[in-house]
């Protein structure tokens, strides 16, 4: 199963190369975290998680993608899983955003 989720644009200040960093590999950690919440750990055969950031003209660009595999059915479906990370990937990072504009 694979999912790519819609680019997600947002207004920002300035951020440096090492801020965009850090909130894609935050991101990338969260989501995980978040999917193996869900799935026991021993039924996952491949986890892909990626979190890309473009900043381009003071607009950051959020695409999240993800593939999963498993090698025994959980009773789970992975496409409701994946809609669902991809969703809670963009709103954590939202979240993460609007905190920063507060500082």
């Amino acid at each position: 199963m694979r999912k790519m989720s819609p680019t997600l644009s947002i207004g920002l200040p300035d951020l440096s190369e090492e801020a965009i960093e850090k909130l894609a590999e935050a991101c990338e950690e969260e989501v995980s975290k978040f999917i193996l919440e869900r799935i026991p750990e021993k039924s996952i055969d491949t986890m892909f998680v990626s979190c890309s950031l473009e900043f381009v003209d003071k607009q950051l660009d959020l695409d999240v993608q993800l593939e999963i595999s498993q090698l025994f059915d959980t009773g789970h479906s992975l496409d409701d899983l994946l809609q669902e990370a991809t969703d809670f990937g963009v709103e954590w990072f939202e979240n993460q955003l609007t905190e920063m504009k507060k500082k």
